[in-house]
């Protein structure tokens, strides 16, 4: 039980870590900060990035790079940690609010 808690906050970890690796191969970095998002009346927490000042191709590979590693892992992963990169996957677009990943890839 303490380890299927200790996989599922992996999800994140993994979610934001890819976010700062491919930044830093676009040669930027980026910064952390945290925030409260909503998914209905329920409080979400998140860490958000500020954009960094690089090309367009650059800013999509970096917006993509949160979930194309944590869900790369998945095969991997133990159930639980499976199970909550498919729900953050599916429940991101309707808590993630203005701070939004999907933004930069479009």
């Amino acid at each position: 039980m303490t380890m299927d808690i200790l996989t599922v906050l992996l999800v994140p970890v993994a979610h934001e870590f890819g976010h700062w690796v491919a930044a830093l191969l676009c040669g930027s970095r980026i910064h952390f900060r945290f925030q409260w998002g909503r998914l209905g009346p329920l409080p979400v927490p998140r860490w958000v990035w500020c954009w960094p000042v690089v090309s367009r191709e650059k800013l999509r590979v970096i917006c993509h790079a949160g979930f194309a590693l944590e869900l790369a892992l998945v095969p991997f992963m133990t159930w639980a940690y499976q199970a909550a990169a498919i729900a953050h996957f599916l429940a991101y677009p309707w808590y993630a609010g203005e701070n939004n990943d999907w933004k930069g890839v479009v």
